[in-house]
């Protein structure tokens, strides 16, 4: 259900709410017809429900609001990566400037042709395919500038590009990283059939009430389904309506192009 990650929230999240309602109301309506069948099965197991399905349903939120923290942590590191990246590559530019014209002729150039490639080629795909290798050789061809186009350059200059181009690399490592971090399907499977377990304990609480059982069913499944739904919509922090900016990056390599432009 990738899809939903691309529909405007309010539509996505009315498609999940909607889904989760529908699920408690025909676990309470299955519910409150098996109590009628067969009501000394409903009465042998009817002590247990209360304690057990309360434990049950605290610690199944418990996890749901651990999850959404974790996924949060992860959109404010996936920020500060991006924030680092495009630091990194003005950094380098600063200190190409400061070379002599030699050294420092196309080293701008160079520069937004790697943030052009981690845009265009490495961006669209990373969540799902990983690094770019395109976008790593021209990460590796930088590496490799800093040591040969800058060698006649004053130590102190040459420690600060090889150090920059570091934190370039490191910030790109913590932006693929992030962007493959996404919860697994296992994760979601186990996360259902919990939240399908929950609902049929709210049932059997108020097995011979309908009414009551539909109402409990239809709340426990809205806090749910907003709670699942959040989780959902943040998992993948660079796709989706609430995905982190390229903004950013566009800006450093306008500002590189700018500079490549200029004689």
């Amino acid at each position: 259900m990738s899809f939903l990650l691309h529909w405007p929230l309010w539509a996505s999240a009315l498609l999940v709410y909607a889904l989760f309602v529908g699920a408690a109301l025909a676990v309470a309506t299955l519910i409150s017809a098996w109590a009628r069948r067969h009501p000394a099965r409903e009465t042998a197991v009817g002590g247990l429900i209360p304690p057990v399905g309360a434990a049950m349903t605290a610690g199944f939120l418990v996890w749901l609001g651990l999850l959404a923290n974790i996924e949060l942590r992860d959109i404010d590191d996936a920020e500060r990566a991006v924030m680092t990246e495009s630091s990194g590559l003005r950094a380098l530019g600063v200190l190409g400037s400061a070379a002599a014209p030699p050294a420092r002729a196309g080293w701008h150039a160079q520069l937004a042709d790697y943030a052009q490639h981690a845009l265009a080629d490495e961006w669209p795909r990373m969540s799902d395919g990983g690094p770019d290798a395109e976008t790593q050789l021209r990460l590796d061809r930088l590496r490799t500038e800093v040591i040969t186009r800058f060698v006649a350059e004053p130590p102190e200059l040459r420690a600060a590009l090889r150090q920059a181009v570091q934190s370039l690399a490191e910030a790109r490592q913590a932006r693929l990283v992030v962007a493959a971090g996404h919860i697994p399907n296992v994760i979601w499977h186990a996360l259902l059939i919990c939240a399908a377990i929950v609902l049929v304990f709210a049932a059997l609480v108020h097995a011979r009430q309908p009414r009551a059982a539909r109402w409990i069913g239809t709340l426990l499944a809205l806090m749910i389904a907003v709670q699942v739904h959040a989780v959902y919509v943040v998992d993948r922090p660079f796709v989706g309506v609430v995905a982190v900016s390229d903004a950013p990056l566009r800006a450093a390599l306008q500002h590189l192009q700018g500079a490549a432009a200029r004689p």
